[in-house]
């Protein structure tokens, strides 16, 4: 049975609201609950990364508290081929509505599997953000995303956004709470530039800002989705 596991280190405890979450999110989709304790022996990105993977998870879970190292989490999942939630201490358990910011990037298509398994197993609505774009890339990607859904009678509504493609994922983050979503799901960066390693990369900087749990998806073509 595939697994929704607790990252863990030695160096902090407080992991409560990433035991409730892994617990419902584990329920939802009839998997196991398991945790990765890590120490500094073993704790490098390249050995993690092949550790987890071995593991053969569905969700990692991080609970950002305050001794988290937000960049070393990011560099451990860079090359998963799972998606990787990011929560605050004490963000709600609430799924009702999820938020799926669009743009005109290819690897955003590979969000749909994922908002749609929320959709099936745990009953989200799904509000999709759109971009204020001058092209049709982003609208052919949020087409393909309706079609998904509707093949699952899925929940969804689409949503006007202010940014285009390049601020948008930004912008449903900071939205989510207004909007009454409790997730909002992002691609990770392609690859880091000169820029993301001087301000850190687009992902680092919403985690940052954003109290809204965060659901990563790494732009790979042999992604696992949570459930077939």
């Amino acid at each position: 049975m595939r697994k929704v596991l607790i990252y863990k280190d030695l160096q902090n405890y407080e992991y409560q609201t990433a035991e409730v979450w892994a617990e419902n999110l584990a329920t939802a989709f009839s998997y196991q609950k398991e945790e990765l304790i890590f120490s500094e022996k073993i704790d490098n990105t390249e050995r993690l990364s092949e550790f987890i993977e071995q593991q053969d998870p569905a969700l990692l879970v991080f609970e950002l508290t305050k001794n988290a190292d937000i960049q070393k989490y990011l560099n451990i999942c860079r090359d998963l081929r799972v998606p990787y939630l990011f929560l605050r201490p004490n963000a709600k358990y609430d799924l009702k509505q999820i938020s799926l910011p669009v743009s005109f990037l290819v690897e955003d298509k590979e969000k749909a599997p994922f908002a749609s398994a929320f959709g099936r197993f745990v009953k989200s609505k799904i509000l999709i953000y759109a971009p204020k774009d001058y092209g049709s890339k982003a609208r052919q990607n949020i087409n393909q995303m309706k079609t998904l859904f509707n093949s699952f009678s899925l929940d969804y509504e689409e949503k006007q956004g202010k940014k285009d493609s390049f601020g948008i994922e930004r912008e449903a983050a900071q939205n989510a709470e207004n909007d009454n979503c409790g997730m909002v799901i992002i691609s990770a960066s392609r690859e880091y530039g000169l820029d993301d390693v001087i301000f850190g990369s687009k992902e680092k900087r919403i985690l940052q800002k954003t109290q809204i749990p965060v659901l990563l998806i790494n732009p790979r073509a042999d992604l696992y989705v949570l459930c077939d």
